[in-house]
């Protein structure tokens, strides 16, 4: 597989539209709206900057209920997501990727390694395809990679089937790589400490709109921690200034978690409404995030209906393919706010 690293199709999709400031009804954004920094209580920079990140690691790791050393600062999801890969993958090995996913992470892994891809379906209800995962880790694959709950279905796996496909990969001596950026959006337990091959990475982006400030994190095993660390000073020195917002967001973490719960479940009636009382969609109901992928009629081009939505109705809806899954839609409704009904209506309309 040749992927470029410096090519992102769904970026390039996304950005310029998202970007347009022309108002458009937003049926896109999987995150809550952005916190700007003149709304956080940022602290001067106090003491040795060094130590910084270290403050961040011990109050992410007080929040989310672990040990500090079991967890890394990273300059967010992607950013962590990297620093795995880059630690963890050897020459003339392999990368097992799930299909459908997030692109950047499939172009980080094709950038560094063979690519291999576990596919989950909708008509199998976005499930971990196990046997697949059996048929392609082998003794040369260094790590796996997988999303939970699922983007773009935002469907949550069975535990027993997560367990199980760590258990796969750990009798070959490969890393299970789980992204876990909407997995605050639910009382689902992390997948942390699931299995000791297990990696968890994640960030503040999605949940407390701290998009500009990148604060994301690997959580690991203490030995896997260890190393991870130490590729990361070798990358570079931590952000001091990344982490001090990031200890600004901690301060009130709980109010931001609530208001992203709120926003991702606010709208989630009238969509599934829309979609009971439109016998040509179908989806599996998300189990977290605001967010879900929806099928098209078999007859609609996804990139060709979301490019008219855009340009004839003023609304936002990112095509399936741009996740590797053509004929849907990934819609969200956590930025729509009181536009919802107008959007949806739209939506229906340019079908």
């Amino acid at each position: 597989m040749t992927l470029k690293f410096d090519t992102n199709d769904y970026l390039s999709w996304y950005i310029p539209r998202a970007m347009a400031g022309d108002n458009a009804i937003n049926l896109h954004s999987s995150g809550v709206p952005m916190v700007l920094p003149s709304e956080l209580d940022i602290d001067d920079m106090v003491g040795n900057p060094f130590e910084t990140p270290t403050r961040l690691e011990h109050a992410l790791a007080a929040w989310l209920g672990i040990k500090p050393e079991e967890i890394v600062f990273t300059p967010g999801a992607t950013g962590g997501t990297l620093l795995a890969l880059l630690t963890l993958t050897e020459p003339g090995g392999n990368i097992v990727v799930e299909k459908p996913i997030y692109e950047p992470m499939l172009r980080q892994a094709a950038a560094l390694g063979e690519v291999r891809r576990i596919e989950r379906r909708f008509e199998d209800h976005w499930r971990l395809p196990l046997e697949d995962a059996r048929r392609l880790i082998d003794d040369k694959t260094s790590v796996v990679m997988i999303t939970e709950p699922h983007n773009p279905s935002s469907v949550l796996s069975p535990r027993d089937d997560i367990e199980e496909l760590a258990r796969i990969a750990a009798a070959h001596g490969t890393v299970l790589l789980i992204n876990e950026v909407y997995g605050q959006f639910c009382d689902v337990p992390s997948c942390h400490s699931l299995e000791k091959n297990v990696v968890v990475v994640s960030s503040l982006s999605k949940l407390a709109g701290a998009y500009w400030a990148r604060v994301g994190w690997l959580s690991s095993s203490k030995e896997l921690g260890a190393r991870f660390r130490t590729a990361h000073w070798n990358m570079g020195i931590p952000s001091a200034p990344a982490a001090l917002a990031g200890l600004a967001f901690m301060k009130d973490i709980d109010r931001f978690r609530d208001r992203a719960i709120e926003l991702s479940t606010s709208g989630f009636k009238e969509v599934r409404e829309m979609i009971a009382n439109t016998p040509s969609l179908s989806w599996h109901e998300p189990d977290a995030a605001g967010f879900a992928c929806i099928q098209l009629p078999a007859k609609i081009d996804d990139l060709e209906l979301t490019k008219r939505l855009h340009e004839d109705h003023g609304v936002l809806v990112i095509p399936g393919g741009c996740f590797e899954a053509p004929g849907t839609v990934r819609l969200s409704w956590i930025q729509a706010g009181d536009r919802l009904s107008e959007g949806l209506a739209k939506f229906i309309k340019a079908m």
